[in-house]
């Protein structure tokens, strides 16, 4: 994930469309879920197809209603199936 941490209002990932989190080196399909630090699903998000050669993902840091996430510590996983560990990490938005 980059940048971690996130700091809000920082040029780095600022632009037209808003505040982007990006997640690299993904498998061509897999399936992101954010967590917060209690365990409550903020957003569960489908990357690519079986035709993607994208490694990229770039989230606009909104949850499931549509609504910018709060500054705090949260969890990733990563599953993409085919006999494949998921993968957790973590990361920080700060204001």
């Amino acid at each position: 994930v980059n940048p971690n941490p996130y700091i809000v209002e920082s040029v780095y990932n600022e632009d037209l469309y808003g505040n982007r989190l990006t997640f690299n080196k993904l498998p061509k399909q897999c399936t992101i879920s954010i967590y917060t630090i209690t365990g409550e699903l903020v957003n569960k998000v489908e990357h690519g197809d079986e035709t993607n050669l994208d490694d990229l993902y770039q989230w606009n840091m909104k949850n499931q209603n549509g609504d910018v996430i709060a500054p705090g510590l949260y969890i990733f996983v990563i599953e993409a199936g085919h006999g494949l560990e998921p993968r957790l990490g973590k990361f920080v938005i700060i204001r």
